[in-house]
């Protein structure tokens, strides 16, 4: 019995990839960076979404990035988006909404103008999309989701999986991207149906970043359109939050996630 749990323990750790860190490069004049993070906490209270309290040191992580979009969950009410947008400096632009769960609100934020902007409902939950210009000049589609946890309804969480997909598919912009917190562990090393029912059309941006999340998973996703779409492996990766000891509502269990793409590559 020992040595076969030993084996199950060997394999467990021989598929584990641990997660590639962020380390700052300067994007190209044709890249283009995109961020997301799941904000809230993991806490033992019911309200885990963000509090004022982290809003400055959430803009001081977000400052130091370069994106070019910015996707956040688990805000805690209409408003923060836009306080983070005004700490982060003049020019940023923001679009936030309610995702229909838990007063919890979504929004995407960019230093460049939205061509447009809009919210939908997938699964139940309330969707963002914006549409902007990149610094090549290259339209850009970014699709921000939340999507609902399993343990609330598999059915709920792919219905909004597929939609978002389906939604950014159907946009003229020349890159798509759909990125958030997924609530789905693709692990591309299972080849699961749902996942290569999406590596069909989509590729997948945060691959080669490892198991970004705990309990050697992945929920936290970025997938682009066209396929072809390159992601630049150094200036990609998770941003490692600092310990904080005072002031604390919870522990963050999601940490930013960085995929800067080459809009050039296709």
């Amino acid at each position: 019995m020992t040595g076969i749990v030993f084996v199950l323990l060997l394999s467990a750790w021989v598929r584990h990839r641990f997660a590639t860190r962020f380390e700052y490069v300067v994007p190209g004049p044709h890249d283009f960076r995109v961020v997301t993070w799941n904000v809230g906490y993991f806490a033992p209270v019911s309200d885990k979404n963000l509090r004022d309290v982290d809003l400055e040191s959430v803009a001081e992580l977000l400052s130091g990035l370069s994106a070019d979009v910015v996707v956040l969950q688990e805000l805690g009410q209409v408003g923060q988006a836009g306080q983070i947008a005004d700490l982060l400096g003049e020019g940023w632009n923001v679009y936030e909404e309610e995702t229909g769960h838990g007063n919890q609100v979504m929004a995407i934020l960019s230093p460049r103008e939205f061509r447009s902007a809009e919210s939908f409902e997938c699964g139940g939950r309330t969707t963002l999309g914006v549409s902007l210009y990149a610094g090549n000049h290259r339209p850009v589609y970014v699709v921000g989701v939340h999507s609902p946890h399993p343990a609330r309804g598999i059915e709920e969480n792919a219905e909004n999986i597929r939609c978002a997909l389906a939604h950014a598919a159907s946009k003229t912009e020349d890159v798509r991207i759909i990125t958030g917190d997924l609530n789905y562990n693709f692990d591309p090393g299972s080849e699961g149906e749902f996942y290569s029912e999406i590596m069909q059309t989509f590729g997948d941006g945060t691959l080669a970043l490892g198991e970004t999340y705990y309990a050697r998973t992945r929920i936290d996703h970025m997938f682009h359109f066209p396929k072809e779409l390159k992601v630049v492996e150094k200036g990609s990766g998770m941003v490692d939050l600092p310990v904080r000891f005072a002031k604390v509502p919870g522990f963050r269990d999601h940490r930013p996630l960085v995929v800067t793409y080459n809009l050039d590559s296709f």
